[in-house]
């Protein structure tokens, strides 16, 4: 059975799959403070989980693990991330803001030096600067503007996962058309 083949006869599931990305962005459209307090909960139980499982899977193996204490580590720290997420969300929102921020920065300059370094051999290498000098100026509006920062993030967000959505919908209503061919 080729790829188009299972993809056709399970059509349905990338179809639901495109509306919970939609639900999901018009929501964060509309409730972006109640759509971002929802995602922090996911991240503070995933990390608890995280450092529950850790921690239990390191104190069950001391015994012949010589690298358990690591574990432990990673364990306690995946706890207390949970629980500064669970009880601090704030702390956690900024936080993830200045990791998108010097994401943005560094990535932007990357481009600008790479650009810089191809102008030998290509043209339009200011194309790749311009780029570059969006991220970085993306990545100091975040660092700047903390609080618009977060709403900005949630609007791209949004506004990927609604188009994101549609184009999976559109996606697996042509799969639908080839399943009915078949």
């Amino acid at each position: 059975m080729d790829l188009t083949t299972t993809l056709s006869k399970n059509w349905s599931v990338l179809f639901v799959r495109g509306l919970i990305a939609i639900i999901f962005g018009v929501i964060t459209w509309f409730a972006p403070e109640t759509s971002l307090n929802i995602l922090l909960l996911f991240f503070a139980g995933y990390f608890l989980f995280d450092g529950i499982l850790r921690t239990w899977v390191a104190w069950n193996s001391k015994q012949h693990n010589p690298y358990w204490r690591w574990l432990l580590a990673g364990g306690v720290l995946s706890i207390i991330a949970g629980l500064v997420t669970l009880f601090a969300p704030n702390v956690t929102a900024i936080l993830l803001l200045y990791y998108v921020a010097a994401w943005a920065i560094a990535i932007g300059a990357v481009e600008i030096l790479i650009a810089l370094k191809l102008r030998a051999e290509i043209s339009n290498e200011w194309i790749l600067i311009i780029t570059g000098a969006i991220s970085v100026l993306f990545g100091l509006y975040l660092i700047f503007n903390p609080s618009a920062g977060i709403h900005t993030l949630l609007w791209l967000v949004a506004t990927y996962a609604v188009l994101f959505g549609a184009l999976i919908v559109l996606f697996s209503l042509k799969l639908k058309k080839m399943a009915q061919q078949q």
